[in-house]
């Protein structure tokens, strides 16, 4: 017997692929994935590029002391936070740059007027104008002073704020050194008819400090509540533990502070009182200076009010922890 027998047309092979033709299909792919690439460097390069360009020149603008510029770049996560450090470090140094040169003009201000009266009275004496008794002594010894406690106090801040302020910590006692502060003011207190209370727990700890630098904080205190504190007014100086630190405070019944000027309080030479010059006797340095050292030592400043019904101001020290 034969075989099946085919009924249909007989099958035919494919014809097999050319080589030339996938070649030619790689060698497209390849072009078209490079001139992809291309575009899309060319893209990436300049949203990156652009801000980039953008953060320099304002970086060139700085150098050459324009310290207002700001940028507002894209370009992705870590070029957005580049350029927000930036904007962080212009705010700072303008507002540093501000600080100088207001500071420098205090300065130039607070020097002027015993300078030009010690200038009056040394000519004065010499064209033989006045004489030099006890009073023309005086007044020349008074503004001598003013300037050394302005140099004093001016040297005192550099230092701190540079963190080169050398402190010997040691246990201080607080209600010795609050009471040993308060006693100095006694005859200033007496003359104006102001009251001082202190308010102390017997159980408070002692506080890791350097005593003499401490006292300073709390005489610059005292005295500039005694200024601003009216005649049969009182001042109150009282200390509580809080957790590992001890919390200060010096208040009075003064005319207190307004909201605005508040935050500005201890910065150098800033007065509430516009009008107000050197009548005090002070160098517009207190607080300040007590500011610095506090903040030395690890601890807080800051101050409150509630419009005229006088001023409060706080600071904290760290508890003495024994081994």
């Amino acid at each position: 017997m034969g075989g099946p027998q085919q009924t249909g047309p007989p099958h035919q092979p494919l014809p097999p692929e050319r080589p030339g033709n996938i070649n030619l299909i790689f060698i497209l792919a390849g072009v078209l994935a490079i001139l992809l690439a291309f575009i899309l460097s060319f893209l990436l390069a300049d949203r990156i590029s652009k801000p980039l360009s953008d953060l320099t020149a304002a970086t060139e603008n700085i150098t050459g002391g324009d310290y207002g510029q700001r940028v507002d770049v894209g370009g992705g996560k870590e070029v957005e936070e580049l350029g927000e450090a930036f904007n962080t470090l212009s705010e700072s140094l303008e507002r540093n740059e501000m600080l100088r040169r207001s500071m420098v003009t205090d300065i130039a201000h607070e020097l002027r007027t015993p300078l030009t009266t010690l200038r009056g009275h040394i000519e004065a004496l010499e064209d033989g104008v006045i004489k030099p008794d006890q009073a023309t002594i005086d007044s020349l010894m008074e503004d001598t002073l003013l300037l050394s406690r302005l140099v004093e106090d001016l040297q005192q801040l550099s230092l701190a704020e540079a963190g080169q302020l050398e402190l010997d910590l040691m246990p201080v006692d607080v209600g010795e050194t609050v009471e040993a502060a308060a006693s100095r003011f006694e005859p200033k207190l007496s003359r104006k008819k102001v009251t001082l209370e202190l308010e102390i727990p017997p159980d408070l700890p002692e506080v890791e400090a350097d005593q003499l630098r401490i006292t300073q904080v709390l005489n610059n205190l005292v005295q500039n509540s005694l200024v601003y504190t009216p005649e049969g007014g009182s001042i109150t100086v009282g200390a509580k533990r809080s957790g590992d630190e001890v919390v200060f405070s010096v208040s009075d019944t003064g005319p207190g502070i307004s909201q605005k000027d508040l935050p500005y309080i201890f910065e150098r030479f800033y007065r509430t009182d516009k009008s107000r010059a050197r009548a005090t006797g002070g160098t517009g340095l207190g607080l300040s200076i007590a500011k610095s050292l506090v903040e030395a030592h690890g601890g807080r400043i800051w101050a409150e009010s509630k419009g005229e019904k006088g001023t409060a101001i706080f600071f904290t020290l760290p508890v003495f922890l024994r081994d």
